[in-house]
């Protein structure tokens, strides 16, 4: 209240009040209204009388610190450089110097009634407790200190405010020049042989590789050419962050881009390391590089002290055709195994029938190679029990055991297949990786930035329409006898079976030549579709989901799980799937809550990445097919998050 007394607003605003008092007094007291008001003027020039004291007290200090000094260190007071002013503890101003008044003006006054024009209020108490700190004003920037005026009846603060304009426009310099290092490469170029003559692949690689020169050049940057399929590219950080503005543009042209009116079907994977200096921004931009290839290609990867971002990635990766790199790998998985004592095989948690049918014939491979061989599975949690089941009574009782059982069976000889996941938390126990002497990684989806490392294999194919597919692949080419019995064959045509959505996507090529094979193996279609059958319950909960999907930017389909029940995970999966067929929806997304968290299964038919929609929520999966867990908030603010992150990519 001392302080509120000494404002002039307020003992303005007092004074009206006493007069509006003594006028209504007035009607019933003639005298007393004249009292009323002779005290409140009485007392309104007092505190003004009292203000006038207290500013020359001020001033008289003022003086008396520039007396005690000499002519010329007096002068330089009077006209120091550097703004200074003096305020109470409210933040009003009481003095001020010339610099201050030239250094802080709003349409040629200077802001001079008030530090709170200037600073928030708890800024000014941090700087009262002398903490220095930085503020911005129009377009300069003044670092703030401050030094208390010890007075009689109170407290005074000189506040000094240091111009650092230049000196941030040249860090600002300093670091929009910073060099990044660029790596680029055609996805697919060993691809181009086989639609193109030779002389016609020339002068499309000579084409992009202007498109790509023009464009870097159009940001002020470097080019080199370091293979027909490749560039090296030196970019300040100031036309890096204009790239990342502009969404790396190049890849659409590269991706649209046309020779004599036939698409080339070419696509660009770019890595940038953004680091200290060359050595170490050049080793960073190849592991931007390869993250990027291993996501499926057609975007950028920016790697900068040990984090990535993405851009691009909304086009469907291309099918290898070449099965030379297969071979290759499941040679050396073959020794791999032949030196081991026995092997273990996991998939990831809340495992489907693509892990546990990967896993079935990972674990015939170990076992053609006379190799005592588990799957580790949590059979409370699986949503492949009744694949478990089947392949048990079909001659393998003792194939499955649990995690807590794996941990005491590893050691330094046990071989680790990792199957359909190659990120550790993701796994259906990750304390085995540190068990295990050796780890294997098979795995299709697109590769995250916490993936699986000092692996022995790290066989990742982001094209491949499943884990099952992959070892499939793999079982084909490890010895000249077939490996696969007919119950495996089975388990792994069900992994395709449910990856693929029954052949509807991801299907390519070797996907259709990876299920003749198993066919030709023995798996039975019908008892496969048998797999795949419902309870009533399960039927019934699904419809529901369904029947209460909304339609959210048109393209997309949102519905939530109200009602607890089992086999949630299994439910929605198969709901998403489903919505999938309602007209014009090219992504759908169920919103469940499991425990105290919320879910959110995602599928699409792959125009929509579903996978870019669930990693900016902390989760991941495919192109087609992802999920990630939100935690534990409400369910408003889920249903807002997954719309945000709906929005983020459909604007792309």
């Amino acid at each position: 209240m001392k302080k509120l007394w000494k404002s002039v607003d307020l003992s303005l605003l007092i004074f009206l009040a006493g007069l509006v008092f003594a006028v209504l007094t007035f009607r019933l007291s003639k005298p007393l209204a004249c009292i009323e008001a002779g005290v409140f003027v009485v007392l309104f020039l007092l505190q003004c009388i009292y203000r006038k004291v207290v500013k020359q007290r001020l001033l008289y200090q003022m003086n008396a610190v520039a007396d005690e000094l000499d002519y010329e260190k007096g002068k330089a007071f009077n006209t120091l450089s550097v703004a200074c002013c003096v305020v109470d503890g409210g933040g009003g101003m009481l003095w001020l110097n010339k610099a201050f008044e030239s250094a802080f003006e709003i349409d040629g006054k200077t802001v001079s009634c008030s530090l709170q024009q200037l600073l928030r209020r708890d800024s000014l108490e941090k700087l009262f407790e002398g903490r220095g700190f930085k503020i911005r004003f129009g377009e300069r920037f003044f670092a703030v200190y401050s030094s208390e005026i010890p007075l009689e009846s109170e407290t005074l603060y000189l506040l000094y405010f240091f111009d650092e304009t230049a000196l941030r426009q040249t860090e600002r310099a300093y670091y929009d020049s910073r060099p990044s290092v660029m790596l680029t490469v055609l996805d697919n170029a060993d691809e181009l042989l086989q639609t193109f003559k030779e002389s016609e692949c020339a002068a499309i690689y000579s084409m992009i590789e202007q498109m790509i020169d023009d464009w870097a050049t159009s940001y002020g940057a470097l080019c080199r050419k370091l293979a027909a399929d490749r560039m090296f590219i030196i970019v300040e950080e100031k036309a890096l962050q204009r790239m990342v503005s502009d969404k790396f543009n190049i890849l659409d042209r590269v991706r649209d881009f046309t020779y004599e009116g036939k698409q080339t079907d070419l696509t660009l994977s770019i890595g940038v390391g953004r680091e200290g200096n060359f050595h170490d921004s050049n080793n960073a931009a190849r592991q931007s590089l390869d993250m990027a290839q291993s996501r499926g290609g057609d975007q950028a990867a920016i790697r900068h002290e040990a984090q990535y971002q993405f851009y691009g990635g909304v086009s469907a990766g291309v099918e290898r055709k070449n099965k030379a790199k297969t071979r290759l790998i499941a040679k050396t998985i073959a020794a791999t195994v032949c030196d081991s004592e026995q092997v273990l095989i996991m998939g990831h948690r809340f495992s489907d029938y693509d892990a546990i049918g990967s896993a079935i014939g990972l674990y015939q491979i170990a076992r053609f190679f006379g190799k005592e061989a588990h799957i580790v599975v949590d059979r409370t949690t699986t949503l492949s029990e009744p694949l478990c089941t089947l392949f048990e009574e079909n001659g393998h009782p003792d194939a499955f055991i649990s995690p807590e059982k794996a941990l005491l069976t590893a050691g330094e000889g046990t071989l680790l297949f990792v199957t359909d996941t190659h990120k550790q938390d993701f796994t259906e126990c990750p304390p085995l990786l540190e068990r295990a002497g050796s780890v294997i990684v098979i795995d299709h989806h697109r590769k995250s930035v916490q993936f699986i490392e000092n692996t022995v294999v790290f066989y990742h194919i982001p094209n491949a329409s499943s884990a099952s597919e992959m070892v499939t692949e793999l079982a084909q080419y490890m010895d000249k006898k077939p490996i696969l019995d007919p119950v495996s064959s089975l388990a792994l045509f069900a992994g395709i079976m449910l990856d693929t959505r029954n052949f509807v996507l991801r299907a390519g090529v070797r996907t259709f030549e990876a299920a003749a094979y198993l066919r030709s193996r023995g798996a039975n279609t019908v008892e496969c579709k048998k797999l795949f059958s419902t309870d009533m319950d399960i039927f019934r909960a699904r419809n529901k989901i369904i029947d209460s999907a909304v339609r959210y930017r048109e393209v997309c389909a949102i519905s939530t799980l109200t009602q607890e029940c089992a086999n949630e995970r299994l439910i929605t999966s198969q709901a998403a799937d489903e919505m999938l067929g309602i007209e014009n929806v090219k992504a759908s997304f169920v919103l469940f809550r499991l425990g105290s968290a919320y879910h959110i299964s995602a599928r699409s038919y792959g125009e929509v990445n579903v996978q870019l929609v669930m990693e900016a929520l902390g989760g991941g999966g495919h192109q087609t097919m992802a999920a990630c867990q939100l935690g534990e908030i409400k369910f408003d603010d889920a249903m807002h998050q997954l719309k945000q992150a709906i929005d983020q990519v459909l604007d792309i």
